[in-house]
């Protein structure tokens, strides 16, 4: 799943969520690399490292389809540099002007990194802003096919991070590897990918359990499947050796209690007819027809006082 995000197949706000223990710098690269080579038209709103660092690793055919909106520079716009974008055109109306296409087609527009935004911007206005972008450049003919940020998810609240999920089209949470000693741009790393139609449902697979995917990053920036992880975090290419599959661990061993029968005990427990188990001869003498019917016989006693007219004038009432 993760593979086809990288290679266009999801519209719309695409979230990466890192940590301290996982960046994905790397993986938002990914991004940016697929959607120059496929000709679209990039943007990158650079708000946490300089213009030269982000731009470090890529070639020269990606550098150039990259438009990169440096507000590292100059976030505040003290310095008076009129090139530099500062935190103030943080809204619809400014972005469409500054990200006018450069190339006809769809554009892909790279936020590095959302979590700078929110911590520095009321968050409804930045969800407004989120959600606006694509319509405010639609009006003006420009078409933003998806918006991919950079979400460090250690830095923000649990509701505010449900929030923006709800928001977002695709969200892939990264966490690292099991068994990885050393983290590094190539380490291998685990992504969890949830993606929601344009209905509303959120696909994840498989159903029950979401999926999880063992990816690294190559030099260039090429991402590489791994294969997906079960839960017990092996990846299913390596869950078999030689062909045999690997034991699973038996419950019932180790217990001071017997929980299996023999096959005698389980013969006796079948033998043994269950509660209002009828045979057929019970059945049929309890359904047969009595050849006359019952009467029921009423004798009075000496001391019985019987008045049709007043049945309760005994009574102490």
């Amino acid at each position: 799943m993760l593979g086809g995000l990288v290679a266009g197949g999801a519209e719309g706000l695409v979230l990466i969520q890192d940590s301290v223990c996982c960046e994905g710098r790397t993986l938002l690269k990914s991004f940016v690399e697929a959607s120059a080579r496929r000709g679209e038209s990039v943007h990158v709103l650079s708000f946490e490292v300089p213009e030269e660092e982000f731009q470090a690793g890529f070639s020269t055919e990606v550098t150039s389809r990259v438009l990169l909106h440096d507000v590292f520079r100059d976030p505040l716009g003290w310095a008076g540099q009129g090139s530099a974008m500062t935190l103030g055109e943080f809204s619809a109306a400014e972005l469409v002007g500054r990200l006018a296409p450069a190339w006809p087609g769809p554009a892909t527009v790279m936020l590095d990194s959302l979590s700078w935004l929110l911590l520095r911007l009321p968050f409804p206005s930045v969800c407004q802003v989120l959600a606006q972008l694509p319509r405010r450049a639609k009006v003006t003919g420009m078409r933003i096919a998806r918006l991919v940020a950079l979400l460090h998810g250690d830095l923000h609240q649990p509701g505010q991070l449900e929030t923006l999920h709800a928001l977002a089209r695709a969200v892939v949470m990264l966490e690292p590897a099991p068994g990885t000693a050393t983290p590094g741009d190539e380490a291998p790393r685990v992504a969890v990918t949830s993606h929601r139609k344009k209905g509303g449902k959120a696909l994840q697979k498989p159903s029950s359990l979401p999926q999880k995917e063992h990816f690294t990053v190559l030099p260039g920036f090429i991402l590489k499947h791994l294969g997906e992880l079960p839960q017990h975090g092996i990846s299913k290419e390596d869950s078999t050796e030689d062909g045999r599959v690997p034991a699973t661990a038996d419950p019932t061993a180790n217990l001071t209690f017997n929980l299996c029968l023999s096959e005698a005990q389980r013969q006796a427990k079948e033998s043994v007819p269950l509660p209002y188990h009828f045979s057929q001869e019970k059945k049929s003498s309890l359904l047969q027809t009595p050849a006359s019917q019952g009467k029921i016989y009423y004798e009075p006693d000496a001391a019985d006082d019987i008045d049709e007219e007043d049945p309760d004038d005994d009574l102490d009432v």
